[in-house]
């Protein structure tokens, strides 16, 4: 991997990380609605991505970055 490009799933994972840990502490009703939207949203990207990579895989083609 090039330096200073970022992979968008190791991205996902870590905004994750950081939202669970928000999520943790125990904040705000109003800021827990938005971190846990945001973080269901984060999920679902990272649900599309492992579909993208069986996609890839079954027919042959670059598997996404």
């Amino acid at each position: 991997m090039v330096p200073g490009i970022i992979s968008g799933r190791a991205w996902l994972q870590e905004r994750q990380r950081v939202l669970q840990e928000e999520l943790a502490k125990d904040p705000a009703p109003e800021q827990r609605a938005a971190l846990q939207t945001e973080l269901d949203a984060v999920d679902q990207e990272l649900g599309a991505a492992k579909s993208r990579w069986w996609r890839a895989l079954l027919w042959g083609t670059r598997p996404p970055t």
